[in-house]
This record gives C-alpha cells, structure tokens and sequence, in this order.
C-alpha cells in the first residue's frame, strides 16, 4: 500500500515495507534491582510480565519478518527475571536462527551460565556501574563474566562475546578506567559508555555534559583503545541528529503487546533535559495481541512518524531561544511543527545518551 502525504508543495510517498531488520523483546519491565538512576523510578504504569499467549503471538509473527537479522531481549526491565526466558532465548537461536543480544544487569547470569554458552548467545551486554546511583554489583558481575569466558575457552566456543555498559556522570569518572581495565581482564570484547539522564533533579547538577572538554575520557580511551571497541557519547550538543533505532529499522516490542518504535516512548516517566523538567508520554502504534506486526509497522502515522525522524524534519528544542517559556517543551504530546509525538530535545538522538 502507498500513503501519499502533502508536504508544503510536494507529496512524499511512503510506500509499505518488510524491512524490519531488529526487534527489542521487553520481557518484563520488572527488576531485581532498584537503582536511583533508573528510568523505572518515575514509570506510572504497573509492573507486568511479557504473558505466554504474548510470548506466542511474538514467536509467530517474527517468522514473517523476512528481514530480520537481530533481537535484543532488554527493555527497561531485567529479562532474566522472567519464567520463559529460556523459551524465548531457545527459540530465537533454535528456530529464528537470528543474531541474539542479551541485556542484563548481570546479577542473576550465572545461573544461565551453561544455558548461553550451549544456546551460543552472540552477544550478553551487562550494566557495570561506577556510581552510587547504579546496583553496584560488579563483583558478582566481573565474577560471572570471567567464569563463562573461561569455560568458553576452554571448550573452544567464539559465543557468546560480552560488552559492558556504563553510565557516567561527574561521580563515576574517577576510577572508571580501572573498571575498565579490571573488566577487560575478564574477558569483554566491547564497552558502551552513556552519559546520566536525571530522573529527578537532584541528579541534574552530576551530569558531564554540555561541554566541550576533549579530554572527559581521556583516561578510558587509554586503557581500551586498539584493545576492546568502544562506543562513546559527545558531550557537546551538536547539529547532527540521528534516531539509532530508526537507523537500524528497529522497533520494540513492550511486555503488554504493545509497540513503540524506541526506547524513550516505551514507558510514561519523567525526564530532566539538560535541567529542565519534561512528562516523556508512553506512544504506541499497536499491540501485537490484536494486529500483525507487520501492519503495525506500516499503519500510516508510524510510516510517517520514521520519516520525520529520519530525516530530522522537527524543531530543535535544546537550543532554542524560547525554550524556557515555551509550553510544547514540558511534555512529547506535539512539537511546535506539529509533530506527534515530540523528538524535538531527544538526548538519544544528539549522541549523549547511548543505548544497545
């Protein structure tokens, strides 16, 4: 099916498409833990559990994405809390035969130990935090990683590889390169750093950025460059804007059935850009419980919507003059173009705030 929309003295054609190529799996948005950084801290809707008949609907419809090369099982929950999680991990590699990445606080990892080395899990990305504000249980998760690495050694395994992820703010720098170092030791192949977004405002005066500084991780860069990859947030706020979930032509799936096309529209919270308060409104384009996620992904206001972001046809909130005295700000309802929902001050989009 084409849409046809009318932009100033054109028409845009946006034809329908099978080109999902990644899908986020959130299992659960439950965790084990209850870190003060977390997004989770300012959610209104119920915690809940990815429910088997969901789990089902999900299976079959990702046997129709012809496309399809990865599933990241994450979301703002941690996966290995739920019942079915072997289920699913097994049927993604067994069945779908796709590339797997698994998101997890690490804390619970080793009891799946013999489970993802014989599933041969791609990739396991496990939160590592330096701040007070994270779970801190880097000894437990340092100890996990070290003790697969070396039986997947031993047993001759390339699966599955680990990164680690770590957020920074003004608390964390110090001794992070030590992290780093100590972690590399146990094997990760891959660090993904992003800055703090605050969830309430006293952690808006830890934050790294805006700056300029060159040298913020001068010392990380140190001990891991042309040993592990590194995947790195600018501090500075800059003109280009790109949308990574977009970009991958990826979507998630939310416990409840429900589809969001990122991270930042997967839950209601709250956020504090650059110090300034803002209501992030949960946006949806279907539920896979009552619509193929295929006709979800070409629904007109969700083909529309990866256009505009695509190619950043909406206002620049962050450095605009009215900013402080402007009402669309507050909130992601609308943008003063009209767009909705808002991306206009997105920290995902400037670099500053990185997700897997």
């Amino acid at each position: 099916m084409r849409d046809v929309f009318n932009l100033k003295n054109n028409q845009i054609i946006l034809n329908d498409s099978n080109d999902i190529k990644r899908v986020y799996l959130e299992l659960t948005n439950a965790c084990n833990f209850k870190c003060k950084m977390c997004f989770k801290n300012t959610f209104v809707e119920p915690e809940g559990y990815m429910s088997k008949e969901t789990i089902e609907q999900v299976k079959k419809q990702l046997k129709d994405l012809t496309q399809l090369k990865e599933v990241v099982v994450g979301g703002i929950g941690e996966s290995l809390l739920h019942p079915y999680i072997k289920d699913i991990l097994s049927f993604l590699k067994d069945e779908l035969d796709v590339y797997v990445i698994l998101q997890t606080n690490g804390f619970l990892l080793n009891k799946f130990s013999r489970f993802v080395l014989d599933k041969k899990i791609d990739n396991i990305i496990v939160s590592v935090d330096n701040t007070d504000v994270g779970h801190l249980s880097n000894d437990l998760v340092y100890n996990t990683i070290k003790s697969i690495n070396d039986k997947r050694l031993e047993e001759k395994r390339d699966k599955p590889v680990f990164s680690m992820e770590v957020v920074i703010d003004k608390h964390s720098l110090k001794g992070l390169d030590i992290t780093i170092k100590r972690f590399i030791e146990a094997g990760i192949k891959d660090v993904i750093i992003s800055n703090l977004l605050p969830v309430d405002k006293s952690m808006t005066e830890r934050t790294l950025y805006p700056s300029s500084d060159k040298d913020i991780l001068k010392d990380v860069i140190k001990v891991a460059q042309g040993v592990i990859s590194m995947t790195l947030p600018y501090f500075e706020i800059k003109t280009e804007r790109k949308c990574n979930f977009i970009d991958k032509k990826a979507l998630i799936v939310r416990w409840d059935g429900e589809v969001a096309p990122c991270y930042r529209f997967l839950h209601t919270a709250k956020e504090f850009v650059i110090g300034r308060e803002k209501t992030i409104y949960a946006h949806t384009f279907g539920n896979v419980n009552r619509e193929h996620i295929l006709d979800i992904w070409n629904k007109r206001d969700y083909k529309w919507f990866r256009f505009i972001v695509d190619n950043a046809i909406y206002p620049s909130c962050i450095d605009c003059n009215f900013n402080e005295s402007c009402d669309f700000v507050k909130d992601t309802t609308v943008d003063c173009w009209g767009n909705e929902p808002s991306c206009a001050d997105c920290l995902w989009s400037r670099n500053i705030i990185i997700c897997p």
